[in-house]
């Protein structure tokens, strides 16, 4: 149960000022879930019997902002702390999968928890009289279960974007979805063509990031194939391999365990074989062959991220790590500097976390050496980072001044500068700026 003193005084004095004006007033959602899981909430939301108005008149005294009066929804600042707290409430029908045609104020909070989308979200708390929990969603929350509050095919048809919520839910907590809720997920999987990209998005990328992901991406995978459609190709898809013991999406689903909780890193282990469906090919021996499938692989992620609105900048770190994933890595210090050259210390890293990954999610037969040998990649990268190399021409101790003060022009000072920076990688040239300074001159002499 929740104790009194877990509640922040903030909250205390809200509840407190509305009842005694009069009114009755929750803490009610997200919040009581995760006290009741002893776990600190984001935010708290307040429910109450008081119309939009009167919450203002309650809270005169403090900041009030109105972000939802059609909702009935306002925000109080109270010592720092913003607290949206929102009128009882019913809804009337949903004509486009997400939103009610109308919100209909009420005086009754059990009605107002029936709308709710979860039983373990339809639990109210007050500090004095404790908990009001109509649908036995503290039950559900000692039983780890997600379950929703009254027919699941209402909730499902009013706000489809509520099956993306219950798997997240059951990812992030590690819980199972009841039967029952289960079946309607699948049944109505569709009408989440009706939802924005970006809400899709939004709910995915923190299943994408859960703990408890592997047993709900396999069971619902049908619900990411709906905004990942050239992911259904993968399912069952045997690859003919001796390096592989998985078809190619339960050695995804492997990939990305394997990876730490970074979205980048979890959606290039998501998108690093998508494309192997499409590129398969058997040799006269039965073996499998993917030749080519990193590049369709990061086409097909570049196009999917961009149609869920992810933001450029993650859409090109994860194409980056998809083209490269099975890039060979040699144990080379000037080979790892050019890669190093290439990519970034940051990716290049992040590479050798995806491929180790990959390795995780193969035949054993083949895991403790290619493991190794990336260990041995990683000690040699780390030393090379540690001395600071030289990876871009402005890391050179000269410049292009350097190079007119010598008497160069136009395209001769950045070909000059190459051919000097190119000395330095390869390590024929420490990067000194007296060393450079004399190498420059020689270049000028054709003496190089």
């Amino acid at each position: 149960m929740i104790k009194p003193d877990k509640i922040p005084s903030q909250i205390k004095l809200a509840i407190k000022l509305l009842n005694q004006h009069g009114f009755e007033a929750y803490l009610v959602g997200g919040s009581v879930r995760d006290l009741l899981l002893n776990k600190i909430p984001v935010d708290y939301d307040l429910t109450t019997s008081a119309r939009p108005e009167q919450i203002s008149q309650v809270f005169a005294e403090f900041q009030v902002i109105p972000i939802g009066l059609k909702y009935g929804t306002v925000s109080v600042i109270i010592e720092q702390m913003p607290i949206e707290i929102t009128t009882y409430r019913v809804e009337t029908e949903y004509t486009d999968f997400r939103h009610p045609e109308q919100v209909c104020f009420s005086t009754d909070l059990s009605a107002d928890l029936a709308r709710r989308d979860f039983t373990i979200n339809a639990i109210a708390f007050h500090p004095d009289s404790g908990l009001v929990d109509p649908f036995s969603g503290y039950q559900d929350l000692n039983n780890k279960i997600i379950r929703t509050v009254g027919q699941p095919q209402e909730r499902f048809t009013e706000d489809a974007l509520r099956i993306l919520r219950a798997l997240r839910f059951a990812a992030s907590f590690g819980f199972t979805v009841k039967e029952q809720t289960a079946k309607y997920i699948h049944e109505f999987a569709s009408l989440l063509k009706n939802i924005s990209q970006e809400r899709i998005q939004h709910e995915f990328r923190q299943i994408m990031l859960a703990p408890n992901l592997s047993s709900i991406f396999y069971d619902f995978r049908d619900i990411f194939a709906v905004f990942i459609p050239q992911l259904a190709a993968t399912f069952d898809f045997e690859q003919n391999s001796p390096y592989h013991e998985h078809d190619v999406f339960c050695h995804t689903i492997e990939v990305i365990c394997n990876t730490p909780p970074e979205l980048d890193l979890r959606l290039a282990a998501l998108y690093h074989d998508i494309g192997k469906p499409a590129t398969f090919t058997l040799d006269s021996e039965g073996i499998g062959h993917f030749y080519q499938h990193p590049k369709v692989s990061a086409q097909i992620a570049r196009s999917n991220m961009q149609e869920l609105k992810f933001e450029n900048k993650l859409i090109d770190t994860v194409e980056t790590l998809v083209l490269y994933h099975d890039y060979p890595l040699e144990l080379d210090q000037i080979i790892l500097k050019r890669r190093l050259q290439k990519f970034g210390p940051d990716i290049m890293k992040k590479l050798i976390t995806l491929k180790k990954a990959d390795i995780a999610g193969k035949s054993r037969v083949i895991q403790h050496e290619q493991i190794n040998y990336l260990n041995q990649v990683s000690l040699i990268l780390k030393k090379i980072i540690q001395s600071k190399p030289a990876l871009k021409i402005t890391d050179l101790e000269i410049n292009g001044y350097d190079a007119m003060a010598l008497g160069l022009k136009g395209p001769q000072i950045g070909q000059a500068l190459n051919q000097i920076f190119d000395l330095v990688l390869t390590e024929k040239l420490e990067n000194k700026r007296e060393l450079l300074l004399k190498a420059l001159k020689k270049t000028i002499n054709n003496e190089f």
